[in-house]
Parts: structure tokens; sequence; C-alpha cells
């Protein structure tokens, strides 16, 4: 009936994100694209916070791997113009490791971790005699076969460059087996059992001199059965099988099925496969592949692609994938990919739990993608006692930096993070809203849950007809929320009371579009159609902040239209008139002059803001100036606020690398420091 009073609701998320589709015709529970949060059991977040750890030298960044030696701690080890550093906790320096050089122009290092515990009497040589050694961690190193293979034990370090029995160049590795096997071009090498510097053994499946692939070896990776771990080899088009774990080397010949090919789908990359909550997960050229063995009745020829709700990044996707990386993180897995440009600018995220309980776990669901950094390669797992996960990036200022990912505290270097999600359509063809299909309703406003706002949040809410029109703002505004009671302009005695201060919630309306006057035709019509931009069988929201903070729900509200008109368009068989444009966000121009359609649509304004700031602090006769740029689409005041406290964390940064340390002696109040 038309005046009637419509009700749209999402109580939860827990479905994810979904861009392969209508928006209007997406059930409940999804949200069409979502930037720069998490979703975790159906509440969208701000995503974790990176730390930049440490600035590396500029150059060609060429990838990044953790070394466990057998005494000490865990060490990062990273490459840049073919110059490999490793670094030891807290990772805040790095060094060059002597004796090893690659290729500059190399695109990537390939790493992989091994044991040594037999060695050769004579080295190099084909010699049987062999004695075991005490066993030591060796971290493998190859360039993709420009140079020789580098090692590195913690201590020694150096190149391969010997005979023919010994460890050859090449690219992908992995150890399994208690073997180091070594990819070159088609071929796959396999070292002697328990040496990973002795290739001597020769004995592969015909007599050949390695095993023989389909095509160039992309990537290897340890299948994840814990009992029988096996050998995947990819192409780029396609997967085999190599019984990695049968040790005694004179029955692969004759074991029936040693090396077969298992799949028709292969993987783009040595860092784009990864094992995780027992499924092995790669990239291929189609997309991502997951393969779980406890559900599968075996290895099939085909393999369903599973990131088609990623298609509003994967239509930009570059055509090269080789550098393609995946990281791990407890439940979360990310995969970042080149999508408008040729970096990895987009982080996809995977949630392998959206929900847990005693008796079931929740289908895994995406949660949209990330912006910030550009990760060149992850690293992650329990480093020094504790699960982390770190990544390399090659930053759009040219600069190369090791981060820290999943920081508790939602905030890049103490900065605010922007973030963004777009809605389903509300009152589409899903909607629970008492009214038909296509049949027109006009918006009204909307309601948003937030939780989890600790501190001050510039929050904004747009609004858009269907899948026409742009957005138009119906709330801007910043939400004020105290940190907590530690400050840096608040002195801090022994009888100084500090408290946590608890996350706040809101619930924040917009403002009425009917109220306000309705939509003009500044949109969409009269190009898309003859109604105006308020009056529309289905609405997206577009919801936008900076800093930390969750939605819990949405609910909207709509009036339902006019009753439909069941009369003919007298306009049916009638051309429409040139010249049509629209624009990338939905703004639309109609003009019988194309240039003038052209100059018009360019002057129409794009609701974007910028913001340009400089910082200057002084501290023990230190002077430092800062400088801090930032974007936003919710208001000048959220551009402003998030380039101030950029350029002030520069100018402390300067300030704290410019201060001499200060070290407590440990004895007390009268001791004071020094």
């Amino acid at each position: 009936m038309a005046g009637e009073r419509l009700l749209d609701f999402d109580s939860s998320f827990i479905r994810g994100t979904n861009s392969s589709g209508d928006p209007s015709q997406l059930p409940l529970g999804y949200v069409w694209n979502t930037i720069n949060m998490i979703n975790v059991s159906g509440v969208l977040s701000c995503r974790p916070g990176h730390r930049c750890v440490i600035k590396l030298p500029r150059g060609n960044l060429q990838g990044l791997a953790v070394f466990k030696p057998q005494i000490g701690l865990d060490q990062l080890i990273t490459a840049v113009d073919g110059v490999v550093y490793k670094s030891i906790w807290p990772y805040n320096n790095f060094y060059p490791i002597p004796n090893i050089t690659f290729r500059p122009e190399a695109r990537q290092i390939f790493f992989t971790q091994a044991t040594q515990s037999a060695r050769r009497l004579v080295p190099g040589s084909n010699t049987s005699a062999i004695e075991v050694i005490t066993p030591r961690n060796v971290l493998f190193m190859q360039d993709g076969g420009f140079s020789a293979p580098g090692y590195y034990d913690g201590s020694a370090s150096g190149q391969i460059r010997g005979s023919e029995f010994e460890t050859p160049s090449g690219s992908s590795m992995a150890w399994i087996g208690d073997r180091l096997w070594v990819a070159r071009g088609n071929t796959l090498f396999a070292s002697d059992i328990a040496n990973p510097f002795s290739f001597v053994e020769q004995d592969y499946l015909g007599g050949t001199v390695g095993f023989i692939f389909s095509g160039d070896i992309t990537a290897l990776v340890a299948t994840s059965n814990v009992q029988f771990p096996q050998l995947l080899v990819y192409t780029n088009t396609d997967t085999s099988l190599v019984q990695a774990s049968m040790r005694d080397r004179s029955k692969w010949a004759t074991t029936e099925g040693f090396q077969r090919e298992i799949l028709q789908v292969g993987c783009v990359g040595s860092r784009a496969v990864s094992s995780h909550f027992g499924r092995l997960i790669w990239f291929s050229a189609q997309g991502v592949v997951i393969y779980d063995a406890a559900t599968a009745q075996g290895w099939t020829a085909r393999s369903p692609i599973r990131d088609n709700e990623m298609l509003v990044s994967k239509k930009f996707l570059k055509d090269d994938l080789s550098l393609v990386a995946m990281g791990t993180f407890g439940q979360w897995l990310l995969i970042s990919v080149p999508s408008g440009d040729f970096y990895n600018k987009h982080t996809w995220v995977f949630n392998n739990a959206s929900y847990e309980t005693v008796t079931d776990e929740g289908t895994p669901t995406w949660s949209g993608f990330w912006l910030g950094t550009r990760p060149v390669e992850w690293v992650s797992g329990n480093i020094v006692g504790a699960e982390r996960i770190y990544h390399v990036s090659a930053d759009e200022d040219g600069e190369n930096r090791l981060w820290e990912s999943f920081r508790p505290e939602a905030l890049d270097n103490g900065c605010p993070i922007a973030w963004m999600f777009e809605t389903r359509g509300y009152f589409g063809l899903t909607s629970p809203a008492k009214k038909a299909p296509a049949f027109k309703c006009s918006f009204a406003f909307a309601d948003v849950e937030l939780a989890g706002v600790s501190e001050d949040l510039d929050l904004g809410v747009f609004v858009a007809p269907g899948i026409r029109g742009d957005y138009r703002q119906i709330l801007g505004k910043r939400i004020s929320a105290m940190r907590g009671s530690i400050r840096y302009d608040t002195n801090i005695t022994a009888t100084t009371k500090l408290f946590a201060y608890k996350p706040q919630t809101r619930t924040e309306r917009t403002i009425d579009e009917m109220q306000a006057g309705g939509m003009d035709e500044s949109g969409s019509c009269p190009v898309e159609s003859d109604n105006l931009d308020g009056d529309e069988e289905s609405f997206q929201l577009l919801v936008a902040g900076h800093g930390p903070a969750s939605v819990r729900w949405i609910r909207t509200f709509a009036i339902q239209g006019p009753d439909e008109d069941f009369s003919g368009d007298p306009n049916a068989c009638v051309n429409e008139k040139p010249f049509n444009i629209v624009r990338f966000d939905g703004k639309a121009i109609h003009n019988e002059n194309e240039a003038a359609a052209v100059a018009d649509i360019e002057a129409r304004f794009i609701r974007h803001f910028d913001a340009l700031k400089t910082t200057t602090l002084t501290y023990n006769d230190i002077t430092a100036v800062g400088v801090g740029s930032a974007e936003s689409i919710v208001a000048q005041q959220a551009a402003d606020r998030v380039a101030e406290i950029i350029a002030t964390k520069q100018a402390e940064l300067e300030i704290t690398q410019a201060s001499a340390p200060f070290l407590s002696l440990g004895l007390g109040f009268d001791g004071g420091l020094c």
C-alpha cells in the first residue's frame, strides 16, 4: 500500500562479504564490499593495526623469511637488491650476512629451512664415506637460478659454488622426508637423506637426472597429512604429487604412482600457497583453490574457485600474479594481490572460522580486503615464544619497511585507520520488508549501531539508489570518546589513580531524506532512470569511519512508493538521445553535445577531502618537524585530524631517534635515572 512505512534490518553480518552479484539480491547477513575491516561472529570491526618495526634499505625488495637456529632467538632474514640481511629480536636493526650476493634484479629470493645431520667426508664428491654430525638448522636461499645457492646457519654463511654433486641452483625449495627438494625450470632434484648440501644420489624415475614436469615449477609445498606428508609440485597449469615421505630411495622407481599429476589447476608462485586449518589453499591463474583432505574423497581433476565473493577487487588483478603472497595468523588467511597496481596493493582477508562453538565451527567467510601496505612476503608462527605475523612491504612512498601486523590497538603506528563497507541493497529482492519485488519506495533514514569506540571517531553514512546513482551523505559527525587515563600532558606520581576506560557504544541515526526534500536529479536521473534518486526499488548504504570501532547492526526505513503504473511506455520505440555519460562514482550527465557532456562530468564535484599538516615539537632542546597528509570521504575535519596525528607521530619519532636512551639503574626513586 502506498505510503506504508517499510523496515529492513541486518542484525548480523555473519555471512561476510560478497561482491559477485547485484547488491539487491544479496541475502540477509551479507555485505557487498568491505575495506580495512574484519568480521568476527557477524560484527564488522576496524582491522587490527600494523606497526612499522624498521625501515629497510631502498631498492628491489626480494623477500622475507624466519630462521630458527638450534640455539638462540628466531631471526628475520630479508633481501634487498641481492644483499641478504639478518635481524635479531626485537628486529629493530638489520645487518648484511657476509659471503652471500645474489642478482640485484632477481624478482625474488626463495628461502627454506633444512636440518643437516650427516655430511660426506669428502664434500663435493660422489664418495660414499658419510659421517653423522650434530644436527644444525640451515637456511637455504636461491634467486631463481641466476646465482649459486646461499646458506646461513646462524654463524657460518656462504654460497655453494662446488661440483655437480652439491646443492644445485634453482628457485622453489622444500624440506620434506629429510631431503631438500630443489626446483630448476621443469626439473625437480632431491638431496641425499639428512644432508641438504649433497646431491650425490641420482636414483630418479627412468634413470633421468631429476623428476620432469609439464612446465616450469612454480611452487613446492608439503601436504597437511601428518602421518605421511607428501610433496605437491605446482606448475602454472597443473598440480602433481610426489611421495617424498618414502625414505628408501631405491624404491622410488618401482613404486606405482610415485610421481603423478592429480589436478588440472596450477599455482601462480611460491608465496601463493599455504596450509591453514588442515586445508591446502593456493592461488591459481583463475583464483583461490581450497583442498580439504578431511572432506574430499580424493584428488580430483577439478577444484572449484573460492574467491568470486572478492570480485570487486579480483576484476582489477594484473596479468602477472607470480608474486601473490599468502600469510596466516590464527583463523585468518591473508592473500596480498596486485589489484589496480603492479604491487600487492590489496590484501584479501579470509576468516576460516566465522564463529566457533563447542559443537560446531562456522563456515569460512571473506572479510573484504585491506589497504595501507603493499606486502611482498608474509611470515608467521611462534616467533620468540608468541604467535606473531610480519610482512615486508614496498610502500607507496618508495620506502621498504618491515611491519608487524594484527596489533590489538587497531591503529597503524598510533594513527587512525580509515575503513568502510557497502551494504546489500535494502528493500531489494531478499528484503524482509513487505514490499513486492521491483516496486519502488522512497528512502527515509537509517540507524547504525556502533560498539568498541575507544577514541575519537569520524563517522560518515551515505546512501545510493539500487545499482545507479552516486552516494549522498546522510550523516557526518565526530564521536568523542576518551582513551585511557595515561596522557602525554598528565603528570603521574606514585599516588595517581590510573583507569582503563571502557570502549563506548552509540546508536547513530541519519537525517531523514524525506523530510530533507529527498534526492534531487543531480545523480543518475534522467540518464539511467526517470525516477529521482530517492525513489528506487532498493538502496545501498556506505558506512565509513576513521578510528577503532565496530558495527553491530543496521536498520533502514523507507516509505512505500505510489501504486505501480500498469500502462505501457509511449517512448518504447523511440531511441535515446546522445550523449549519456555515467562516471565511475555513479554521477550521470546528459547533453546532446558530446564535448559539453564530457566537460560537464569533469566539472561535477567528487566528494573527497585532502589535508596536509605540519607539527613542530620540542623536547630537551631537540626540535623536530613532522609533516602528515591524509584523505577522507567523510569530512574535512576527519582528514585534518588524521593528518595532524601523522605529523605529530613523525616529529615524536625524530625526537626519539635523536634523544639519548633512558635506562633505569634499579635503585628506586632516590637513585634517579641515567
